[in-house]
């Protein structure tokens, strides 16, 4: 049998085709960590103790609020 490279085309092909899966996979993967970096910031940033105490004080501003209107 006389071999006329067209099965050094294929593997060429085939080769190909895996470094565009590996390369979409490694774009895939670094997308999946920019977005657990978002999340986890977005976790951080609701649950700091300085957000909630900002959150908090006007309930408690209008609580004594309401405490120094009845004492008078």
């Amino acid at each position: 049998m006389q071999d006329n490279g067209n099965t050094i085309a294929i593997q060429t092909v085939e080769e190909g085709e895996q470094l565009q899966s590996a390369a979409a996979g490694y774009v895939v993967l670094g997308f999946e960590f920019a977005l657990v970096l978002i999340l986890l910031g977005i976790a951080i940033y609701f649950f700091s103790s300085k957000r909630k105490k900002s959150v908090e004080s006007p309930k408690y501003r209008m609580m004594e609020d309401d405490d120094d209107d009845e004492s008078k």
